[in-house]
């Protein structure tokens, strides 16, 4: 694809035009929900890395995020507070409908209709290894789905037991590694105690997905 920004002048204008911190990227790794893909729209969580000034990405070769990245050059990243959503986004495909497009630059580009908040970057100075590809991230556009915005999101623990138990599955998922599944079973305990029903029909979705 083409790339979208003329100049480095115009890329340090496009990249200072949007706040990325007030819309959920921030310094260290930030766990959204990433959608790709123009015809044929995919959704996997996966972590944005800001370190300084820079945000970036490292996705696994073989998913659909890393195939429609490496083709499109673009992303989404999409901010969502629903564990459920999370665990389908990881083990299964959503469906068409889930999603909806928005302006990026001279294209439209697929979000999370349940996204609070979303962010459209291009990828760019690709780094492709044997295992994974790196790449840069620039955003284009950035936008809040106020009808989400219902309350006030607040530290949950049982929604970040969600999310540890969540990649642990996926480690268990490729190497069938017990450790793997212990931390599962740990993370579960704590989303029963400190999660709600969301929380809950969440960690069965894991043990459902993995065949337990």
């Amino acid at each position: 694809m083409i790339g979208f920004l003329s100049d480095r002048q115009g890329f340090e204008k496009q990249y200072h035009d949007i706040d990325l911190p007030s819309f959920g990227i921030r310094e260290g790794i930030s766990e959204i929900i990433a959608s790709t893909g123009f015809e044929h729209p995919n959704a996997a969580p996966i972590g944005i890395v800001m370190k300084g000034e820079r945000p970036f990405v490292r996705l696994f070769k073989g998913s659909h995020t890393w195939e429609n990245v490496l083709k499109e050059k673009c992303l989404a990243s999409n901010v969502v507070y629903d564990p459920i959503l999370f665990v389908r986004s990881t083990f299964s495909d959503l469906v068409p409908s889930e999603f909806e497009y928005v302006d990026a630059g001279e294209f439209k580009f697929p979000v999370l209709k349940e996204a609070i908040a979303w962010v459209v970057f291009e990828c760019i100075n690709l780094r492709n290894t044997d295992q994974s590809l790196v790449a840069d991230l620039v955003p284009l556009n950035a936008g809040f789905n106020e009808r989400n915005i219902k309350e006030l999101p607040v530290p949950n623990r049982g929604f970040n037991a969600v999310l540890e138990a969540t990649v642990h599955a996926t480690r268990y998922q490729l190497t069938g590694e017990e450790k793997y599944l212990e931390l599962i079973r740990h993370y579960e305990s704590l989303a029963s105690k400190c999660g709600g029903d969301a929380e809950k029909k969440a960690m069965k979705l894991i043990y459902e997905a993995l065949g337990l």
